[in-house]
């Protein structure tokens, strides 16, 4: 059996049971991207941004989306008494106007280990949710997989919701890799000394930028400068989660902030990578390829690009 196995994640942009015409063209550009990422290939898919007013409205979603790309999204419950979809819900009350979810899929010829889905519901840890599932994925022992929406609103509740990321990839012998939107940029730096992802917030001057920098109290008036705590916490070693993209080294490239709002203007941060995919450094170390998905179609699909990264588990050792 092969050892090859993808790994993505994609912030589906508010994604409902389509109704319009509008909303059904976006859905097919949806489909088609994810589709022909994960054609041929035996992987699994972390997404965003599903919503619905309960977890019965996402669930619809998501298995219409499922079925839709050819992945599986079903996972039995701990205890295995049911079958269940591996979607994580954020909390009622958490946001006025939509209710979102984060969830997992995965290619038909992966198997999901039975009693391991775990939900995080928002509410206490989280202010979207995270869901995290192992699966056989072909290599010579299970991992583990999750799909995360962080905190777009506040940098110290980022790092506190990043030590709860974390806190789920902690066994000994734990391998996995979560796929997230995580609403910053990474800490990561160069060789050089510089970072992979620059400060994109420099020299911008909006109402949303507070979400995003830090301000120095002792001098309100010098220029904010990106947060990065969260990433920061995640990539400490031992036990860290390691985004892929720099430790492959590959050429920069924007995962947002190609979408023109309802209003025709652009996103005021300007182009970013927030969505990335993190994995423990064993598995981290086994990547050989990134792509951001971004043709025209993925492009009008969503507000976030389609992300994946391409693994070798056969370079992982079998357990002791």
């Amino acid at each position: 059996m092969t050892g090859k196995f993808r790994f993505g994640t994609f912030n589906l942009f508010n994604l409902g049971l389509p109704r319009s015409a509008e909303e059904k063209e976006r859905y097919g550009h949806l489909v088609e991207t994810v589709t022909e990422a994960f054609r041929n290939r035996r992987g699994a898919l972390a997404v965003q941004e599903i919503t619905g007013d309960s977890r019965a409205d996402a669930s619809r979603v998501l298995r219409m989306f499922a079925d839709d790309t050819g992945l599986v999204a079903q996972a039995s419950r701990p205890r295995g008494r049911r079958i269940i979809p591996a979607l994580a819900s954020q909390h009622p009350g958490t946001c006025d106007s939509v209710r979102f979810h984060v969830a997992l899929l995965w290619t038909p010829d992966v198997e999901a280990i039975p009693n391991t889905l775990r939900r995080y519901d928002g509410g206490v840890d989280f202010w979207h949710g995270m869901v995290t599932v192992m699966l056989d994925a072909g290599g010579p022992r299970p991992i583990k997989f999750g799909s995360y929406h962080a905190n777009p609103f506040s940098p110290p509740r980022r790092l506190e919701e990043a030590r709860r990321v974390l806190s789920t990839f902690q066994g000994e012998d734990d391998q996995g890799a979560i796929g997230a939107d995580w609403n910053s940029l990474d800490a990561t730096r160069r060789a050089d000394g510089s970072y992979y992802d620059e400060d994109q917030y420099a020299g911008q001057r909006h109402r949303k930028l507070r979400f995003q920098v830090d301000f120095d109290p002792a001098r309100p008036d010098a220029p904010p400068a990106a947060n990065r705590d969260a990433a920061i916490f995640l990539s400490q070693e031992p036990g860290g989660l390691h985004d892929i993209a720099p430790l492959l080294d590959v050429p920069w490239e924007p995962t947002c902030g190609h979408m023109l709002d309802e209003r025709g203007r652009p996103d005021p941060f300007g182009p970013g990578r927030i969505d990335t995919v993190r994995a423990t450094l064993r598995l981290a170390r086994t990547a050989y390829a990134h792509t951001t998905h971004e043709g025209p179609k993925a492009k009008a699909a969503s507000d976030h690009l389609l992300v994946t990264t391409d693994y070798d588990l056969n370079q992982l050792s079998a357990p002791q």
